[in-house]
């Protein structure tokens, strides 16, 4: 694990990177999710760490019951990367909920439902395939919105894995959600239809026997995929395991960064998360000066670091380890996607700025880019 003198030094890059005062309304735009480059929208009054913050675009103010953020930015990232011996930002569930469980997961599953019923298949979902689920927050709030939904939850981390059926537990939706040990690019789709059948209630098995009518790749999951045919692969899966006119919903970093000349630069930022309820706060490094981003490939390595501090003390909090490591992801173009997603025998329906019906991608309040594909009725 990080040594105490190297958590220091990541504390002390953390308050003298020149913290600036961000208006609710003129807060960064992006930074990475799962490994992808991303951004979240900030609560009132939050600060974010950066080198040019006149340059970022505008994204909307948000809030959490309970919460308070000092960020513009967010990021998940897989264990790849990680020091020898040290826990992966994507190995602890505790940090990585405390950093990024403030999405509004219940509006977000509100969204999913609409594009089915106005993209997909005409309905709400009767059921959804969840990659790259983490702590299957996606999969629980639409088994939750929909009466009588089922959800297929895949993750291939150990950790993500039992705090995913932590939470079914918690949501008592073990009936209907089942969490799956799985890699999103050798994906079995039969097996996840077959599993959705199981749960799925009398009156509805006919159409899950058919496939999912929603499948997702979220929080810029898909950055994962920085290798061409991993892509094709994972999106060829996706294809098989929808129903003929399903919807699959990709959220990717917003590509205004590549264009702009962001990640050319490697500038770096920083936020802070605070939880009052537990006590602590996470402070999140996200880039610093010098991390390496490959123009032929589009892939970015972000070097990430997590620290967790007592709120009453502002030091290090007792059972959480500080976390750094080297993120690998990709920064995929619209038409990439496409392309991509012809390949796999879909075409993509729709983009969205949000998850948010009524922000387009041109909008100065996107904050990622949304990519809806179809599966076409056979």
């Amino acid at each position: 694990a990080m040594s105490r003198a190297a958590m220091m030094r990541s504390l002390a890059r953390w308050a003298t990177a020149g913290t600036v005062g961000i208006p609710p309304r003129a807060a960064a735009r992006r930074v990475s999710a799962f490994g992808g480059a991303w951004r979240v929208r900030p609560g009132a009054g939050t600060t974010s760490v950066q080198s040019d913050p006149s340059r970022r675009r505008v994204c909307p103010a948000a809030s959490h019951r309970g919460v308070s953020h000092r960020a513009s930015s967010f990021v998940a990232a897989s264990s790849a990367g990680a020091s020898p011996g040290s826990k992966g930002v994507y190995d602890d569930p505790r940090t990585y909920e405390l950093a990024f469980g403030f999405r509004e997961f219940d509006k977000e599953a509100a969204f999913l439902a609409s594009l089915s019923k106005r993209l997909g298949t005409g309905r709400d979902p009767a059921s959804l395939l969840e990659l790259g689920a983490g702590p299957a927050w996606h999969s629980t709030a639409v088994a939750s919105l929909c009466p009588g939904a089922v959800a297929v939850a895949v993750d291939n981390s150990p950790a993500m894995l039992e705090r995913a059926r932590e939470r079914v537990t918690e949501c008592a939706l073990n009936e209907r959600v089942a969490v799956v040990d799985g890699d999103m690019t050798k994906l079995d789709a039969k097996k996840c239809v077959e599993r959705a059948f199981e749960m799925a209630p009398r009156e509805s098995k006919q159409a899950v026997a058919r496939g999912f009518d929603v499948a997702c790749v979220l929080l810029g999951t898909a950055a994962h995929l920085v290798h061409t045919e991993d892509a094709i692969a994972c999106l060829r899966a996706i294809h098989d395991a929808l129903a003929p006119g399903g919807v699959a919903v990709l959220e990717l970093e917003h590509p205004y960064d590549l264009f702009e000349g962001q990640l050319m630069d490697a500038q770096g930022d920083a936020w802070d998360r605070e939880d009052a309820s537990s006590g602590v706060k996470v402070l999140v490094e996200w880039g610093r000066e010098g991390d390496a981003f490959d123009v032929q490939t589009h892939v970015v390595e972000r070097t990430v670091g997590f620290n967790v501090l007592d709120l009453a003390t502002n030091e290090p909090a007792n059972g959480y380890e500080a976390v750094e490591q080297v993120v690998r992801c990709r920064v995929f173009t619209a038409p990439e996607v496409d392309a991509l997603a012809r390949l796999a025998g879909m075409r993509v329906c729709a983009t969205f700025g949000d998850m948010d019906e009524r922000v387009p991608l041109d909008s100065e309040e996107a904050h990622n880019m949304l990519v809806v594909l179809k599966k076409d009725h056979q």
